[in-house]
């Protein structure tokens, strides 16, 4: 998947999708809707905890991104600073 391409051209070898029978998905980012998004989430109106598999300390983060590989097990982690 390709995800918020910002513009221009962009140029890939079409043959090794075919040869590789890759599927090709694109997705646009939207500009707008983050700063929404990032307001309503600050503000404490969304509430993100139940996206929240844990939380590690700093000191642990190789486990946090050893847990976060494990998509089927782990939806997000979050790393505490201090």
């Amino acid at each position: 998947m390709q995800l918020g391409i910002a513009g221009g051209e962009v140029s890939f070898l079409i043959n090794l999708v075919v040869a590789k029978e890759l599927e090709l998905l694109g997705s646009f980012r939207f500009h707008e809707e983050f700063s929404s998004a990032a307001k309503l989430i600050g503000g404490g109106r969304i509430d993100l905890r139940p996206l929240l598999t844990r939380t590690y300390p700093v000191e642990d983060a190789i486990a946090a991104f050893e847990a976060a590989g494990d998509r089927r097990t782990t939806m997000k982690v979050h790393l505490a600073f201090g």
